[in-house]
């Protein structure tokens, strides 16, 4: 008798595992508002046609913090260390609903991102712009330029994604620590 509900409880558990297995799910992400001296850095992205402009950041890693996760992931793209100070902005992104992703970009990828307001660390705070970061693309980024550091007087003329980032920058930035934690929804 034991062995045919052994039997049973084996095949209940693949019916039931094999599934989830097929699902997606979305994944998580940080990015990084690194304002430094009146400058935001950014990655620069081109399509044909096109360029704009990104925040440093990525995936987060299993066991690791979202505050670990946006240093860590700023420094291999920038190889600069920065201090994380602050949540601002969570955002929802699926981008098959959006015409304007990148020609890169999967249209299955579906993230929701943490935006942390940082700064750069006290070591690189007096270097000039051009030795703050150095660009180290993620393997296999198609489209992606380089780092620039954006002047806050510039941030009106050039296209950023999201456009939330844009429309932020230019309202009352960084917003004050009370405001706590906005949400941005998917659009």
């Amino acid at each position: 008798m034991g062995k045919p509900l052994l039997r049973l409880q084996l095949f209940t558990r693949r019916a039931i595992l094999a599934p989830m297995a097929e699902k997606r799910h979305p994944r998580i992400t940080t990015r990084a508002i690194i304002l430094h001296r009146g400058h935001v850095l950014f990655i620069r992205a081109e399509d044909p046609g096109r360029e704009w402009f990104f925040l440093p950041g990525g995936l987060v890693n299993h066991g690791e913090t979202l505050e670990q996760a946006c240093a860590r992931e700023v420094r291999e793209e920038t190889a600069l260390d920065v201090h994380v100070r602050r949540p601002l902005y969570l955002r929802e992104f699926i981008a098959e609903r959006h015409q304007r992703r990148s020609v890169h970009m999967p249209s299955k990828h579906h993230v929701l991102g943490v935006l942390f307001l940082c700064e750069v660390s006290e070591q690189d705070a007096d270097k000039p712009f051009d030795q703050l970061g150095t660009f180290q693309p993620d393997e296999g980024a198609q489209g992606v330029k380089g780092l620039e550091w954006i002047p806050m007087d510039r941030i009106a003329r050039i296209e950023i994604m999201p456009p939330h980032v844009k429309d932020a920058l230019l309202a009352d930035f960084p917003p004050p620590a009370d405001a706590g934690l906005q949400f941005w929804p998917e659009d």
